[in-house]
């Protein structure tokens, strides 16, 4: 199963899932439009309860979600796909674990305004997991970022 988990500025359907349903018609993107972090964490794990092998998308504050959620419950997610994800903060630091660099990937933009390169590249070290960086802002819009997206989707995640 397949989630898009979206940022804080943005909702269920921007652009990034639009992206990503054309190619993956099973996509799931629930709405944490106006909640927090403990109350998104609250609202995926319910929506997780009793799953296993998930695949989760994370932009932003949606990769943050989806770090921490793994952190909690690594027996019901196989692959992240983590987009300038916000673990700048100290919330990030509360990530506790990551899956093994095999089932994780990572996309950031050198200029990134919103989320620090540096910051994110600290935490790839941490976990030693790899780092796709591309020429680009936070949101990740440009084509090339946008192919790399596709890319590093199709590398974790297969029908």
């Amino acid at each position: 199963m397949l989630y898009f988990f979206h940022g804080l500025e943005s909702g269920p359907h921007g652009a990034k899932y639009h992206l990503l349903k054309q190619q993956y018609a099973e996509l799931q993107s629930p709405d944490f439009q106006n909640m927090n972090l403990n109350q998104r964490i609250a609202a995926a794990s319910k929506l997780t309860v009793g799953k296993t092998n998930l695949t989760l998308v994370g932009s932003s504050f949606g990769g943050l979600l989806a770090a921490r959620l793994y952190s909690l419950f690594p027996e019901r997610i196989t692959n992240l796909l983590l987009l300038a994800p916000a673990v700048h903060t100290e919330e990030g630091d509360k990530v506790e674990r990551m899956p093994n660099g095999a089932q994780v990937r990572v996309l950031h933009g050198y200029q990134d305004d919103v989320v620090p390169y540096d910051k994110v590249a600290a935490f790839c070290q941490r976990f030693d997991l790899p780092l796709t960086s591309v020429n680009d802002g936070h949101r990740l819009n440009s084509k090339t970022s946008q192919q790399t997206i596709l890319k590093l989707l199709a590398e974790l995640y297969s029908l």
